[in-house]
């Protein structure tokens, strides 16, 4: 694996902007998609939601937050969405296993396994895109009971520096999947995870999360055209925790309880990424909080807006 950091630039054009809206959600892991014309929402509920229990998932209307019938609560986790011709993918992990969820009108789902890696791998978030003559996947490993620190559950993974790390599959329809070689990994050398995977114009863009010093915690942006060679965005990271993660987005209400928490909730993390374009803008979702660090409460979905295409958003990262 080789990064590019800036060897091959010697000038920048002016920083992407991105306008913090506040929070708009639980705080569920989440995925914005169009479809039949409508932008949604694809969200994780990690205590059950709608009588299913969790981990499950759930698509809702994105501005008027209309829940469609809750799917998962199979020992399933992570859910994340691809949309196609109105179709809807979701994608599941649980231990080493990856599952494909299908539906066309989001409430009947069909479920299916479509990729096991080997055990001494432990999966979690996952992003797929269409490339150009391909579909690709990104999911975020680490090794097996990694979070057991090193009891006598933990099972070394020689492919794995520092968790997380992003690993990568490819699929001719959404169904038929294959691991890339572990050696095509995103990176062993450092903390990278939650992964968001776009295709634009011979590019693959992934957003992962970087833990900083201190116990900080901000998405950056990379590109490659062969998983073996990446490009390090020119404005990372690309959002970080700030005040404006504290506000309600307007219109949006709920519990006080929830609203107060997260005025004063400790703010170290904008992590899990996820965007997609809806009416010539980009819609960015993100989460923020503690990373579970210090005390319970986690923090809240929030937005974010790139007022442009996504296309234009991903390559402005990079000139």
């Amino acid at each position: 694996m080789k990064e590019i950091n800036f060897s091959n630039k010697d000038r920048m054009n002016k920083y992407p902007v991105l306008k913090k809206n506040g929070a708009n959600a639980l705080g569920g892991e989440s995925t914005p998609f169009v479809w039949r014309g409508k932008l949604m929402l694809l969200e994780n509920f990690w205590e059950g939601f709608g009588g299913v229990p969790g981990p499950c998932a759930v698509v809702l209307d994105y501005f008027t937050r209309e829940a469609r019938t809750p799917f998962g609560g199979d020992g399933a986790r992570f859910y994340s969405v691809y949309c196609e011709n109105d179709r809807v993918y979701a994608f599941g992990t649980q231990d080493h296993i990856i599952y494909r969820y299908v539906s066309d009108d989001l409430d009947h789902w069909t479920r299916e396994e479509v990729l096991r890696l080997p055990e001494m791998f432990e999966l979690f978030n996952t992003s797929v895109c269409k490339g150009e003559n391909e579909y690709m996947m990104a999911m975020e490993c680490a090794w097996k009971d990694h979070s057991r620190g090193e009891g006598t559950n933990k099972v070394d993974n020689p492919y794995i520096g520092v968790p997380f790390t992003e690993f990568f599959a490819r699929s001719a329809d959404l169904t038929h999947w294959e691991a890339l070689p572990f050696e095509q990994s995103y990176t062993t050398e450092r903390y990278c995870a939650c992964p968001a995977l776009r295709y634009c114009e011979g590019y693959y863009y992934m957003i992962c999360l970087e833990e900083l010093p201190c116990l900080r915690y901000a998405p950056y942006m990379y590109r490659t055209k062969d998983f073996n060679t990446w490009e390090i965005g020119l404005y990372n990271p690309i959002l970080v925790p700030s005040e404006e993660d504290r506000r309600i987005k307007e219109g949006m209400h709920f519990p006080p309880e929830t609203e107060a928490l997260n005025a004063t909730c400790v703010n170290i993390n904008n992590s899990d990424v996820d965007l997609c374009e809806f009416e010539g803008k980009t819609y960015i979702v993100y989460l923020t909080g503690n990373q579970g660090i210090t005390g319970r409460f986690n923090g809240m979905g929030c937005e974010a807006i790139y007022d442009g295409p996504l296309n234009d958003y991903l390559k402005a990262n990079f000139e």
